[in-house]
């Protein structure tokens, strides 16, 4: 069996959603939850390979414009309002008002334009902005209560950040560096402990990143804490 893709278990529940949308629109009727599985599984697999597959086919072309980067939180947010628009405008008791290609734009004009909207009102980079941290390719990053030694694992190159107290997004890590293939880079801690609840919130935070984004820091989801993450370039 293949290896699924990141992004793959929103990519199978974009795809069953889409499927009933377009059956209802069709006036078709419901598939069975077999159906609909075997449908988000197909999903799963293949829509992430074939935008991954159009994408660097895109890139390749010197031709061609800079694609933008959008995030899986990003596709959460444009596939929520995509849906939400083609629910309010086709209820059961009105004509068909709002057709499927004009739901699918919405949500695509969504992903791509509320992020950096979200970023610029707020003046740091919000979560559907933030990049992948890969600290899977980490070696002596993780479980470290003061992390000095870290390895690149994987085969391509990563950005390592180590950010202090006071270091927040949208301000890079000051201690960043750019890890090759098996290299080993180390880092200063000084006297920072690793941010942890309910201990020491405020400490230190450690992030990989795929180049150009870069590590930074913000505050956890529950609002007390540090996250590591990885902003875009700037």
């Amino acid at each position: 069996m293949p290896e699924l893709l990141p992004g793959a278990l929103l990519a199978g529940i974009i795809s069953i959603l889409g499927v009933m949308v377009w059956r209802t629109q069709a006036l078709m009727p419901r598939l069975s939850f077999t159906r609909l599985l075997l449908v988000g599984m197909a999903g799963a697999y293949l829509v992430p390979a074939a935008v991954t597959f159009l994408a660097n086919t895109w890139r390749n072309q010197d031709w061609l414009p800079t694609l933008p980067i959008v995030t899986p939180a990003a596709v959460f947010l444009g596939a929520w309002a995509g849906f939400a628009v083609l629910f309010v405008g086709n209820t059961k008791a009105k004509p068909r008002r709002v057709p499927l290609w004009a739901g699918a734009l919405i949500g695509l004009a969504t992903a791509i334009l509320l992020p950096p909207l979200l970023d610029r009102l707020t003046g740091s980079y919000q979560r559907p902005s933030l990049r992948a941290d890969v600290n899977h390719c980490t070696r002596g990053m993780l479980g470290q209560v003061q992390p000095r030694e870290v390895v690149n694992i994987c085969d391509e190159p990563i950005v390592v950040g180590l950010c202090l107290p006071g270091e927040v997004n949208p301000k890079p890590c000051s201690q960043s560096s750019n890890v090759d293939p098996g290299q080993t880079v180390r880092f200063d801690p000084g006297e920072a402990h690793l941010s942890s609840l309910p201990s020491n919130p405020n400490g230190l935070t450690v992030v990989a990143c795929l180049p150009p984004a870069r590590p930074s820091r913000m505050l956890s989801v529950t609002g007390r804490g540090y996250d590591g993450v990885c902003i875009p370039a700037g």
